[in-house]
């Protein structure tokens, strides 16, 4: 993972001091090679140990490695636009189509690199080995559970999933350790979701978490863990990147499942495609 994505998608895991010196890096990345520990220091209103711990957080010895990461990252994606996603209320037409486009296509790619292959893997052979695969959340996320839903239908799979969150709880308490539960919260903090992915792990089922990147409550008590660029706002116009990252994970899983015994699926595809292309309006 790039070194200005890793500060990004960690923001929320700072200190308070280790947040101002983020919020320089991310506003300012290729002026920090201009600067020493103590400048940044004073730039950020922090300490030059505030400096050196967050490098040190990051993975690296010290600012002086971080700088040069920083520096190596600068000069290859020099001629990119880092922050095409701010709407500005003077944005014209063009200026929203350019910026929403980029910065869809930019969480694609930071979600891209994020991905643990072997976590995507496992989460694959779950789906397919589950009795019965149940999906749990709200608001947006809980769209994207049922655009999972309608995919994994299409295939035979035994799926559920319910947009009132009283009923979704009630789902969890008929989880069994044949099944799978599978939570989708892009904060990995919605209370709803948490208490039932919590009933079904108590239950047995195996847990499967989609999140931003990071450490959440959610993750934390699932057996795998599949985490999308974190670098939404907590302010949102229509929650647009954590909704993109989330579907391209989505298609992800079911390309993985689809694909495990496609002359079947096929099968399915055909059968269910069939059932409603008579609605179609012929020219």
């Amino acid at each position: 993972m790039s070194c200005l994505l890793a500060i990004k998608n960690n923001f929320e895991q700072y200190t308070s001091s280790e947040k101002k010196i983020a919020e320089y890096i991310i506003e300012n990345p290729s002026e920090i090679y201009k600067l020493s520990t103590s400048e940044l220091a004073e730039l950020t209103k922090t300490s030059t140990a505030s400096v050196v711990r967050f490098a040190k957080k990051l993975g690296y010895e010290g600012f002086q490695e971080l700088k040069i990461e920083l520096a190596r990252e600068n000069a290859i994606n020099s001629d990119i636009k880092e922050d095409y996603g701010y709407i500005d209320t003077h944005d014209s037409v063009k200026d929203i189509i350019l910026k929403i486009g980029r910065k869809n296509m930019n969480i694609i790619e930071e979600t891209v690199k994020l991905l643990d292959e072997k976590q995507v893997g496992e989460a694959i052979k779950a789906i397919l080995n589950a009795r019965k695969v149940y999906l749990f959340g709200v608001g947006v996320s809980g769209l994207i559970a049922m655009d999972l839903q309608h995919k994994l239908l299409r295939i035979n799979k035994n799926v559920q999933t319910h947009m009132d969150s009283h009923m979704q709880m009630s789902l969890a308490a008929l989880t069994t350790s044949e099944d799978l539960a599978i939570a989708i919260s892009y904060s990995g903090r919605t209370r709803e979701v948490y208490n039932c992915l919590s009933e079904a792990k108590k239950n047995g089922a195996k847990c499967i978490s989609i999140t931003k990147y990071g450490s959440n409550p959610i993750s934390e008590i699932s057996d795998i863990r599949l985490q999308v660029s974190g670098i939404e706002k907590d302010i949102r116009v229509g929650a647009i990147s954590s909704r993109i990252a989330q579907l391209t994970l989505i298609d992800i899983l079911f390309v993985g499942v689809a694909k495990e015994n496609f002359d079947v699926v096929e099968k399915y595809l055909k059968a269910t495609r069939r059932m409603v292309s008579d609605l179609k309006i012929k020219k």
